[in-house]
């Protein structure tokens, strides 16, 4: 029974830590998105846009930055991100009152249609003082599934920390 407890608590930490828009504030989808970056190389034979250097983007309370992200577009309309970098990061405030959620990874790929996202390198996802690190990290925002390690293709253990909410 103590392992049932723990194991959803550990659930409810990572639904809690859901990054990028899965519990973002209502407001985060209608804002607008800036971007900043060095440059930008817009491909529309590959449907594609670069954005290199010191890469910013911002909507709403989500905050992404990295050395360089890709995004493809399916009819006009993003299909994927993939942002890389030592590492690359984002926040993002879940919901009004509630602490930052961040995430990390040395490659974020963030699929549009399937609503998955993916950290890959030195992976890492932080609420609070609770974390979960590997080398991958799999985040279905359809089905609100978190997979890491082994479990979402990656090669190293999970480790997760989790603080007592009563802690000093």
């Amino acid at each position: 029974m103590l392992l049932s407890k723990r194991h959803r608590f550990l659930m409810l930490v990572v639904l809690l830590a859901a990054p990028a828009a899965a519990l973002a504030l209502p407001s985060d989808k209608n804002a607008p998105v800036e971007i900043e970056a060095d440059s930008a190389d817009i491909d529309q034979a590959s449907h594609t846009t670069t954005y290199r250097g010191n890469v910013k983007i911002r909507q709403g309370s989500m905050q992404l930055q990295a050395s360089k992200v890709v995004i493809t577009y399916n009819n006009r309309k993003p299909g994927k991100l993939i942002a890389t970098g030592k590492p690359a990061t984002f926040k993002q405030l879940p919901e009004k009152d509630k602490p930052w959620v961040t995430g990390q990874g040395e490659r974020i790929v963030y699929d549009f249609n399937s609503e998955e996202l993916i950290l890959n390198g030195n992976a890492l996802l932080t609420q609070n003082n609770d974390s979960f690190r590997s080398d991958r990290i799999v985040y279905d925002r359809v089905k609100a599934q978190l997979k890491a390690g082994a479990a979402a293709k990656g090669s190293e253990r999970v480790k997760v920390i989790i603080h007592p909410q009563n802690a000093p």
